[in-house]
């Protein structure tokens, strides 16, 4: 059909965003795509988001035959004649295509966003250290350090080569060597475990540090709960993390509950009445010096009370067991008010251990290490590197890993490295900054830097760099239509390639991923399970911190997403500089502040 014609189609259609036309064994059909399906109206509407042909639009580019499921056991085949996204509303002003635009005076090129081809890189390949980072290295094994730089700049694999160096010269001593590497997510232990094998470091733990700490509480701490809570409000974690709880915990010292809560194991004896305490709260909240709210107070009481409460399943402990559980298998008290019943937070742990180092809670003997490395440092609050320091042998040092940029947890506390070594109460220290950027090509990492400090400019379309890319689609659908089929493009020629498109939050996320596969078949990756395999993944800003991919996709970079928010522009930049050779960024709409165009 001309322009005019799928004009005038999609003219009686106002809701219209996209076109399809297909031919099937009955004919030619025609579908205008939509937010709903309503196949009796003049103009059939499909609903892009769920109605099983619409999945066409994405998956198949005219002249492609399909076959897709219908119902239960239908199958439904054709051949795609056409797929157009719709420009304006009503009166249509242009039909756009892979990579050609249409409109009523002729069509032209459109150009696909796409990186240059490029061979694939190794991932095996001897790595060999500049003389910066070789210095570091080389460090006296009585030196802790500090390794500060922007993304890319090899932090992680320093300190892994700082670990490999300490061990070896207590090999040429006889001395034995524990090391042990903290790192804040599964997905970056996954890959510092793939980097100290090719290192050829032997016996290296490596541990999530939220997962470590609880575990070493658990030998401390008899009668801690088994659970965990769930859902903790921001304001419970932020207080929880604030340096400022310390002013109240010297009271603990010698101190003994009142009757009725001396049945408590010791340790949940005083957090309750830490972080049950209206007076001491307050006195927290005053000297956090503007930091915490008010109302963090009551929220504070009210979490903590319902830690303290009887599960369900003990209150009803007579009862058969069997009768105890609930259709999906999960506790009686999940998603109701008492789902936090007999939990802690793993925010209760430092507390914990800062109240042993006042002798306020008894000591145990714990394995200690001769180093540690804190990858991604700056991510941690104040008492999480106290008690990460009380794991350290007598001459034991630290290597910290991070970067002030990517402080992207508020709830942290961080305030610089001369506060962190302080924490750590090692005596030696050596800062060293790397400046050189090894991941990302020059364009990636200059947007990055411009993110951080406010004066990012996006290309034009197309760019001058094809490094970076900024693609304005119009609506969801245009956006989701336009990540499938120029996805599906770079895949079929770059089969190699690692892709992560990186959403704000999980929920984004999940959502992402459920229109990407109209027309791709992208894993959803929350959990720290990366594989690092060819392929394309979904997942979130908070899970990649630490790990790298041949191309990121930043999809609605706009400004409900992303408000001008220091938190959110370091997120962004996080974002943006885990890709080695290309950065796609999206908006369905206008685009977020943190970038300008």
């Amino acid at each position: 059909m001309t322009f005019a014609d799928i004009a005038q189609l999609v003219r009686e259609a106002p809701a219209a965003q996209g076109y399809l036309a297909v031919e099937t064994e009955r004919g030619e059909r025609r579908f205008v795509l939509g937010p709903r399906t309503a196949l009796d109206a003049e103009v059939p509407m499909l609903d892009w988001r769920t109605a099983p042909l619409a999945s066409v639009f994405f998956r198949h580019a005219p002249g492609q035959s399909y076959e897709i499921e219908t119902g239960d056991t239908r199958t439904t085949t054709g051949r795609v004649l056409e797929r157009w996204l719709t420009v304006g509303r009503g009166e249509i002003d242009a039909l756009i295509g892979e990579d050609r635009t249409l409109r009523a005076d002729g069509e032209q090129p459109r150009p696909r966003p796409q990186p240059s081809p490029t061979a694939a890189r190794s991932r095996d390949a001897v790595i060999v250290l500049d003389p910066d980072q070789q210095r570091a290295v080389d460090l006296p094994a009585d030196t802790s350090l500090v390794l500060d730089g922007e993304a890319g700049v090899g932090k992680t694999l320093v300190a892994l080569y700082r670990v490999a160096a300490l061990a070896e010269r207590a090999k040429q001593h006889s001395r034995k060597f524990r090391p042990l590497v903290l790192v804040p997510t599964e997905g970056l232990r996954r890959l510092v475990r793939i980097l100290a094998d090719r290192l050829g470091i032997e016996k290296l733990a490596i541990e999530v540090i939220d997962d470590w700490l609880v575990e070493r509480a658990r030998e401390v701490f008899p009668g801690l709960p088994k659970r965990l809570s769930e859902g903790a409000k921001s304001q419970v974690i932020h207080l929880k993390r604030h340096p400022a709880v310390r002013v109240v915990l010297d009271e603990f010292t010698g101190w003994k509950p009142p009757k009725g809560d001396d049945k408590l194991p010791r340790s949940r004896a005083r957090l309750l009445h830490l972080f049950g305490d209206q007076e001491r709260l307050r006195r927290i909240v005053a000297a956090s010096n503007g930091a915490l709210p008010d109302r963090a107070i009551t929220t504070m009481i009210a979490h903590t009370r319902s830690q303290f409460e009887t599960t369900t399943e003990k209150a009803n402990k007579g009862v058969d067991a069997a009768r105890l559980v609930a259709l999906d298998g999960r506790s009686l008290d999940a998603g109701t008010p008492m789902e936090n019943a007999h939990t802690i937070d793993a925010e209760d742990v430092p507390v914990l251990f800062d109240l042993v180092r006042r002798g306020a809670l008894p000591e145990a003997k714990l394995t200690l290490y001769d180093h540690i490395v804190i990858d991604e440092a700056q991510l941690r609050a104040p008492m999480e590197l106290a008690a990460i320091g009380d794991a350290l042998a007598p001459h034991g040092t630290v290597t910290l890993a991070g970067d002030h940029r990517q402080a992207t947890d508020e709830s942290a506390w961080f305030d610089g490295w001369a506060a962190a070594r302080a924490e750590l109460r090692r005596s030696r220290w050596e800062e060293t900054t790397l400046a050189v950027t090894y991941r990302s090509v020059p364009a990636i990492s200059d947007l990055g830097r411009a993110i951080t400090t406010g004066n990012a400019t996006l290309p034009d379309e197309p760019p001058a760099d094809p490094a970076v890319w900024a693609s304005t689609c119009g609506s969801a659908l245009a956006q989701v239509a336009t990540m499938c089929w120029h996805l599906d493009a770079l895949m079929t020629r770059d089969p190699w390639r690692q892709i992560a498109v990186i959403a704000r939050t999980p929920e984004h996320a999940r959502r992402l991923h459920m229109e990407l596969a109209r027309g791709l078949d992208p894993v959803l990756v929350l959990d720290g399970d990366f594989r690092f395999e060819p392929g394309l993944i979904v997942t979130t800003a908070a899970a990649v911190s630490g790990l790298e991919f041949d191309c990121v996709v930043i999809p609605d970079l706009t400004p409900a997403f992303y408000p001008v928010q220091t938190e959110l522009a370091r997120s962004l930049y996080v974002a943006a500089t885990r890709a080695r050779d290309w950065l796609w960024l999206l908006t369905p709409e206008t685009w977020s502040p943190l970038v300008a165009r």
